[in-house]
């Protein structure tokens, strides 16, 4: 009955079907988890991206703006981008005693937050910076300043047309 036994053994660690089924079966998990965990870094850096580009306007609204309502042309411009201050944990913050990197202190600055939940990095063991409600959340945060300039900025417009009115404003005479 040893014999059998061994035998079989013998003719089971020869056999090969069924081989790529046991290592899918221990490497899925780790694929998909990886793809996950992938998802959702990306989903941090889009939404950063996004937020960065709404700091961006909006610090150079409010240095543009330049008068004591600058803050609130910046949360405007910000909530153009979507980013609302106090609503979906977004938190909108403008100064205009900046630190500029040329020295000074008479930039502005915008700083958006927001705060999103984790979803697979809590598998892998990242516990995110922050809690909200009980639940661990990750912040990210954007941060643009600028500098008001008082030199005039030469423009210059093209406009393209076939019928003369390419370029129309309103209140003002017609462009040739």
């Amino acid at each position: 009955i040893i014999s059998k036994i061994v035998h079989d053994l013998a003719s089971l660690r020869a056999e090969q079907r069924g081989t790529i089924a046991v290592m899918m079966a221990f490497l899925l998990p780790i694929m998909v988890g990886g793809l996950g965990l992938g998802f959702e870094v990306s989903n941090w850096y889009l939404q950063t991206r996004s937020m960065q580009n709404a700091a961006d306007a909006a610090a150079i609204a409010a240095a543009s703006n330049g008068r004591s309502n600058y803050d609130v042309e910046a949360k405007a411009v910000t909530a153009q981008y979507g980013f609302v201050s106090g609503t979906n944990n977004v938190i909108v913050t403008a100064s205009n005693t900046a630190a500029c990197p040329a020295g000074g202190n008479t930039c502005y600055s915008v700083t958006i937050s927001s705060v999103v939940p984790l979803y697979l990095s809590q598998v892998v063991g990242y516990k995110g910076d922050t809690t909200v409600n009980g639940a661990n959340e990750k912040t990210l945060t954007s941060t643009s300043i600028a500098q008001q300039t008082s030199a005039p900025v030469p423009l210059c417009l093209l406009a393209l047309g076939t019928s003369g009115q390419a370029l129309r404003s309103n209140g003002s005479p017609n462009a040739n």
